[in-house]
């Protein structure tokens, strides 16, 4: 019995798991890339998680060896987008009811009670600036947590921007021999 409980918390494990999706454009080049600037165009007033996403892939780029430049002066620019996806529950429903058939009778009660499964998106996107094309892009969906401290948060943030960009360049590592 036991061993088949293993590999069914594993495969519930695995499935509950969030996977980072990435694409890239094989024939851009990042070899020459070494410095890069995080454009955020927002027409909404910034908000903290916005500050602390741009932080956190500043922080990560430079952990990867490339250097933060102005803007005019970078060889790549990344930008983000946030999304929420809200599944709003209806309303609570509650039913009861009694009947009979032939020579029974039964009664039933009932009550609905919708869960919400909100979740928060990030997007990463290298951009070359000379033809404003995206040259790679992660894309993560993650259940919406609530956070006791600030602090949880950025950590929570950190780490999902480090796993987003685990890969970047890994098809083509940068040369900064140079």
């Amino acid at each position: 019995m036991v061993r088949y409980i293993l590999p069914l918390l594993l495969v519930l494990l695995v499935g509950c798991s969030t996977k980072v999706e990435t694409d890239y454009d094989p024939a851009f080049s990042t070899k020459a890339l070494k410095t890069f600037t995080v454009v955020h165009d927002t027409k909404a007033a910034e908000t903290l998680n916005d500050e602390r996403i741009r932080e956190a892939i500043t922080a990560e780029m430079q952990r990867k060896g490339y250097e933060a430049a102005e803007q005019n002066a970078a060889d790549f620019h990344i930008t983000f987008q946030t999304a929420i996806e809200e599944d709003v529950p209806s309303n609570f429903s509650f039913g009861f009811g009694v009947g009979t058939y032939a020579q029974g009778s039964g009664a039933s009660v009932g009550a609905t009670r919708n869960v919400t499964n909100d979740k928060e998106n990030l997007f990463i996107n290298m951009v070359d600036p000379k033809t404003k094309k995206t040259f790679w892009r992660a894309a993560v969906s993650k259940k919406r947590k609530d956070f006791k401290s600030p602090e949880k948060r950025t950590a929570y943030i950190d780490e999902t921007v480090a796993d987003m960009l685990k890969t970047f360049a890994d098809h083509s590592t940068p040369d900064r021999s140079k």
